[in-house]
């Protein structure tokens, strides 16, 4: 339950595009503790939900913590490579409103949904960019067809991510095409 609440938070944060504050961050964990104390999944949970619900509204409680200290998170530990880039993919989409696809650089359909926005990355299988241990060992090339200011938008979302620099490939007036690196 702690890290769902956790995964809440983040997404709930990433869609604003700030981070929350204290108070508001509680009042989110405590809208979102309500809604899954009379679902199912945490009925044997429930009265310790409302519980933890009420003590957290009269004190200036900092539930985030408390669920770190559940899952054992520690500061110390950085996110590999791989959550990276998953993280800046969900941020390109979320910024874009589009689905990032996937497909082979020989195989990509550049016609794709005529006249919209699509930005594609360009590999045959994705998992061999990456080692076992999450770290980038190969670039990775994105397309992206789109206005010049979502353009900008993508590689806005790039420097989000202090782990990858990138390098601008191919640029012309529909499309732009550029390799991220670890």
């Amino acid at each position: 339950m702690a890290l769902s609440a956790l995964l809440h938070l983040e997404f709930h944060q990433l869609d604003k595009g700030r981070p929350l504050n204290l108070t508001d961050k509680n009042s989110l964990f405590r809208l979102w503790l309500k809604k899954q104390s009379s679902s199912m999944r945490y009925k044997l949970l429930k009265k310790k939900i409302k519980v933890l619900i009420q003590h957290s509204k009269g004190n200036n409680y900092n539930l985030e913590k408390m669920f770190l200290e559940l899952i054992n998170y520690s500061e110390s530990v950085s996110l590999t490579q791989l959550e990276e880039y998953l993280l800046l993919v969900r941020s390109i989409e979320k910024d874009l409103g589009l689905t990032v696809l996937l497909s082979s650089p020989h195989e990509v359909d550049l016609k794709y949904s005529e006249g919209k926005n699509f930005v594609c990355v360009l590999a045959a299988d994705l998992n061999s960019h990456f080692s076992q241990d999450g770290q980038m060992i190969a670039p990775i090339t994105f397309l992206v067809r789109s206005s010049v200011y979502e353009r900008s938008a993508v590689l806005a979302s790039v420097y989000k991510f202090g782990q990858f620099s990138h390098n601008v490939q191919y640029e012309d007036g529909d499309f732009l095409r550029f390799e991220l690196q670890g």
